[in-house]
């Protein structure tokens, strides 16, 4: 059998105007790398040093120590907020989810009366932060009886979320043809068989970049915690660290950059090993 010719196009030679357009393209992307890593760098170095004191005389200290980490584990409660932030970002990943899908799912999938409405609703949600409704939550919370305690948090932080993520699955979901769901139908699946079996496996990636959102959450949020907890044993991380080192008399800024590095560890695991995940779920919201 005679084998296809293979047709290679003709390599073109780089002219001096692309080599000066690579260099150029390279350099900025060096100087923006550099731009994003020198915090990241000063903070390690500052985590290994052994002066305590925010200004380093050079970026990497001519004295590592681990003096920092070792007093972040005897001088404060880390591993308890540590574990209290775990506790609240994975009981909120849950609580946004089971909220988010029934709500995004019938926006997309069903039409009712009022629908547009709700968009309209869930859009103008968006444009107000949620600072401005602090003391209503600190009200409802204590009306409900659930200031200092981890349902308090995973409420608000669940709650919040909803306006924003209910669009992202949605816009999700839009790319899931609705005859595939049809079809089932026609062979005699119910509304949630479709959900189950079809709706969910396909929307596993926009599931996962939500859950991950809602993880992260309490990990960098500070003003909610603040006002909501007032017991040093329901700490989050951002709210420990704060009183747990800045309230001192002088601050172990080396303590803090210790503090910054391993709290940030989950998530960088968490985004290196689910990058796929994250990548086709924002592909998937912005079709």
């Amino acid at each position: 059998m005679k084998q296809p010719e293979v047709f290679h196009l003709p390599k073109r030679k780089l002219t001096v105007a692309d080599v000066l357009s690579l260099i150029v393209t390279y350099a900025f992307l060096i100087f923006v790398a550099l731009i994003v890593l020198l915090p990241v760098i000063y903070i390690v170095m500052m985590a290994f040093n052994a002066e305590k004191s925010l200004y380093i005389d050079t970026i990497f200290p001519t004295k590592f120590s681990l003096g920092a980490f070792e007093r972040l584990f005897t001088q404060t409660n880390f591993l308890l907020w540590y574990l209290n932030t775990m506790i609240v970002g994975a009981l909120t990943a849950a609580g946004e989810i089971l909220l988010v899908l029934p709500t995004s799912y019938a926006l997309s999938h069903m039409r009712f009366k009022g629908r547009k409405q709700y968009l309209m609703a869930f859009l103008v949600l968006q444009m107000f932060p949620g600072t401005m409704a602090m003391v209503a939550y600190y009200v409802l919370l204590n009306m409900l009886g659930l200031l200092d305690t981890y349902f308090g948090l995973v409420v608000i932080f669940s709650c919040t979320a909803i306006p924003g993520s209910t669009y992202m699955m949605k816009g999700y979901l839009d790319t899931i043809p609705r005859s595939v769901e049809e079809a089932a139908m026609l062979d005699g699946a119910s509304r949630w068989q479709c959900v189950t079996r079809i709706i969910l496996p396909l929307a596993k990636p926009m599931i996962g970049l939500l859950a991950l959102f809602g993880f992260s959450a309490p990990f960098g949020e500070y003003m909610m915690s603040k006002i909501l907890i007032t017991n040093p044993n329901r700490f989050t991380l951002a709210l420990g660290i704060y009183q747990g080192i800045f309230s001192q008399a002088t601050t172990d800024y080396a303590m803090f950059a210790a503090a910054a590095i391993l709290s940030s560890l989950p998530m960088v695991v968490v985004y290196m090993s689910l990058q796929r995940v994250i990548m086709e779920g924002l592909s998937g919201a912005t079709k």
